[in-house]
């Protein structure tokens, strides 16, 4: 793959030529992509506030680059992050092992916690078994003000299909020292209904991750909804 060499502030050093096709990004691009929609910003609102080219970001966003130190640390102030978590450093670890301590914490309302888990992604659940409670990692869809999880029939989640159940979702902020937390209480019900099972792949389908046969989809009822946020001082 041809590499496009840059100055400092992130400009061609050469004569204008085209990018390889196709794209082949990443880590450090899904990364990036992924912080910028996260605040909201656009390619040249980054760009600008990182002191680079546009055109050096959208490559940086498209294919596997290398930008120096410099670059680096300018790119990670213009999206408020760090140069190691834009690297990946740290991926392994829990979030909010670099939190200082200190902040101020802010209960939620309903509303604002239903539009924060709106979006879906990864929750977790939270059963009570014969063995004790169990958390699990799931990835889940909001729909028509429930919470849709897909799951296999033999699994911890099928065989608790029709009790209480909690669920929880959050998001760690670690370059902000920031995040928030929300806490749904419900009634599990399994979708049993071929009518209701293909209104919601029409909808959101919560697609798994991990593969495998996951034909049944647990439906949770909200009953009581509470969040929180922390917010750095």
């Amino acid at each position: 793959m041809t590499t496009l060499q840059h100055d400092s502030a992130g400009h061609d050093s050469r004569d204008e030529q085209s990018w390889p096709y196709p794209p082949d990004p990443g880590d450090l691009s899904r990364r990036i992509i992924k912080r910028r929609t996260e605040l909201r910003l656009s390619a040249v609102q980054v760009a600008e506030r990182a002191h680079i080219s546009q055109r050096y970001l959208e490559y940086l966003e498209r294919f596997p680059g290398r930008p120096t130190a410099k670059v680096l640390r300018q790119l990670a102030a213009a999206l408020r992050t760090t140069p190691a978590a834009l690297l990946g450093g740290g991926a392994d670890l829990p979030a909010g092992h670099w939190v200082p301590a200190g902040g101020r914490i802010e209960r939620l309302a309903p509303l604002e916690c239903r539009r924060l888990i709106a979006p879906g992604g990864i929750g977790r659940i939270g059963l009570i078994t014969m063995s004790g409670p169990l958390v699990l990692p799931v990835n889940y869809a909001y729909v028509a003000d429930t919470v849709v999880i897909r799951t296999g029939t033999g699994s911890p989640v099928a065989a608790h299909a029709t009790e209480s159940v909690a669920f929880e979702v959050d998001r760690i902020d670690d370059a902000l020292s920031q995040g928030w937390s929300v806490l749904v209480r419900g009634q599990a019900h399994p979708v049993l209904q071929p009518a209701e099972q293909q209104n919601l792949l029409a909808s959101r389908d919560p697609r798994p991750w991990p593969l495998g046969d996951r034909d049944l989809y647990v439906r949770i009822v909200p009953c009581r909804i509470t969040g929180r946020r922390i917010l750095a001082q």
